[in-house]
């Protein structure tokens, strides 16, 4: 400085004065505008985190609200297949009792009947002439006996053809003889108060109106005369002239008569059947679903195997009449409606049901399920109907999960598995977070769940399977994130639980939790949110970049 002249200093002075003040305002608004511009780019990344926050907490209410309006469905079902099975069970039972009542107005009338009365004084008459013995058998086998028959007999069988019964009897009220029988039969001619028929169901019936001078009844057993089939008997007093009884006609029921009306099909879809149960829990009908082990031969020929003895078959055998769903007697979970029925001293049970997977999941005109529409119309990927005891009877997608068990199944460990415990065993919604699903090929799966409630109890767990395409449609959508960024979610496990859009190779959901070294997002941003905290600061991403992060 010394050596410059003072022109040159003066020159270099009025430089510095002003550069000095411009070089400052240069710096501090270079500042201001870096400064700016990372708040607007950290207000714009805030901005996007709220947005998808709100998004996916939107996405899961509005799960909620889904499996709210599908309870309500399933509620409505219930109470629709419940109605139409009441209806058939009382239009079945009023047939029934129709029938018993119909059918001891015809004994009445026709123990009354002229040709009876001739009928059974000419058999009294042969049974004086042939000293028979009061408490040996009754002589069938003459040409005299034959001949009664043919002619005396002749409007019997007019009426035996007619009536549709299995056999009418002429029975001595005094000794117990046999003396008329249209089918003609091995008891034609049998003592029933002393020979080998006496502890048959017509040796009981006998008894009975001998001790009662009234008509009855005698439930079904097995009756050797008839191929030891089982047999019904009712009957009513034959009375003279001064009132007193001295014989009475019975009536052999024919099994296909009440069959006919348990059989008829008419709202009963492809599951549903009615039948009766006596009080020895064998069948009083056939059953439709199972004619193997269930029909009335079958059941009191193996009572092991044929016996139906279920919760809703002791209820009304005990006078109780309800419906609920319940396993019926082949171990399945089906809609039963039960009441009591009562034939004079009989006490039956009579029942109309209709398998749970055919009650909950109609289908339209077309055949197809309503279940698998509302998963289409929803976005879901399969949908599941639990028994309480964890059977899945039903499923949309049917993979190997259908038709196993929840509760102690090989699934029983997945995230399905114990989602259905905590739900059942809290009477609440729940979810299940994402992880390793081996019926939907390992991929990771999320659900929901809620019980469906009656009277306090659980009667099912519908469960949905959450699709993933839902959950990265919101968190994928690009605007506002130029070339470099992105949005995700990450579990407490490390692991995507949507797919990135910068590393769809290493960090989608299926491949982070196929291989989780590689796929784990271990960030300081990471585990900052999945500590509870909120903020936004410069890190290194799961790819080793720095990057601005907003995280909550």
């Amino acid at each position: 400085m010394k050596q410059l002249s003072l022109g040159a200093k003066l020159i270099i002075f009025f430089l510095l004065v002003g550069l000095i003040p411009f070089g400052v305002i240069g710096t501090i608004s270079y500042v201001k505008s870096s400064n700016a511009l990372s708040h607007a780019a950290y207000g714009q990344l805030e901005g996007m985190r709220a947005v998808k926050k709100a998004q996916i907490s939107q996405f899961f209410n509005e799960r909620q609200g889904d499996m709210g309006v599908l309870m309500e469905t399933v509620d409505t079902l219930r109470k629709e297949a419940f109605d139409k099975l009441e209806a058939v069970q009382h239009a079945k039972m009023e047939a029934i009792e129709n029938y018993f009542h119909e059918s001891f107005m015809m004994m009445s009338t026709f123990a009354k009947s002229k040709d009876v009365k001739l009928l059974y004084d000419r058999l009294v008459i042969y049974h004086n002439d042939m000293n028979t013995s009061p408490t040996g058998n009754y002589d069938v086998t003459t040409s005299e006996y034959n001949q009664i028959w043919d002619t005396l007999g002749a409007n019997i069988q007019e009426f035996y053809k007619s009536s549709g019964v299995y056999d009418v009897f002429l029975i001595c009220a005094k000794h117990g003889h046999v003396m008329y029988s249209a089918a003609k039969e091995s008891d034609l001619g049998e003592n029933i108060a002393h020979g080998k028929y006496k502890d048959s169901g017509l040796g009981d019936l006998w008894s009975k109106i001998v001790s009662s001078g009234k008509a009855s009844i005698v439930d079904m057993a097995p009756y050797a005369p008839s191929n030891d089939d089982p047999a019904m008997f009712a009957g009513y007093p034959v009375m003279n002239e001064t009132g007193s009884m001295i014989g009475m006609i019975a009536f052999q029921f024919p099994l296909d008569q009440i069959n006919k009306v348990m059989a008829t099909r008419y709202g009963l879809g492809e599951t549903g059947e009615s039948y009766l149960v006596g009080q020895d829990k064998l069948m009083r009908s056939d059953s439709y679903l199972d004619p193997e082990n269930h029909t009335v031969k079958a059941s009191f020929a193996n009572p092991e195997k044929g016996r139906a003895d279920t919760e809703a078959i002791q209820f009304a055998l005990s006078g109780k009449e309800g419906k609920d769903v319940i396993l019926d007697y082949n171990g399945n979970p089906v809609l039963s409606c039960y009441n009591p029925i009562k034939i004079m001293d009989i006490n039956w049970a009579i029942l109309t049901e209709m398998d749970v997977s055919e009650a909950f999941c109609p289908k339209d005109e077309s055949g197809e399920y309503f279940f698998k529409k509302y998963t289409e119309m929803y976005g879901y990927y399969d949908l599941f109907l639990i028994n309480p005891d964890g059977y899945a009877f039903y499923t949309v997608a049917q993979e190997s999960d259908y038709q196993t068990n929840f509760e102690n199944g090989k699934f029983a460990s997945s995230g399905l598995g114990k989602l259905f415990r905590t739900v059942k065993d809290s009477n609440k919604y729940g979810v299940a977070d994402f992880e390793p699903y081996a019926p939907s090929n390992d991929e990771p799966a999320a659900f929901i769940a809620q019980p469906v409630m009656h009277e306090g109890e659980v009667e099912m767990v519908v469960a949905l399977q959450l699709s993933l395409d839902a959950i990265n449609t919101i968190m994928q959508q690009r605007e506002g994130m130029g070339e470099t960024g992105e949005t995700y979610l990450v579990g407490s496990d490390k692991l995507m639980r949507s797919d990135s859009f910068l590393d769809p190779t290493g960090h989608s959901v299926k491949a982070s939790f196929a291989n989780p070294s590689t796929g784990s997002v271990d960030t300081e941003a990471a585990t900052l949110a999945l500590s509870g905290k909120e903020g936004s600061k410069i890190i290194i991403d799961y790819n080793g970049n720095p990057v601005l992060s907003a995280f909550t």
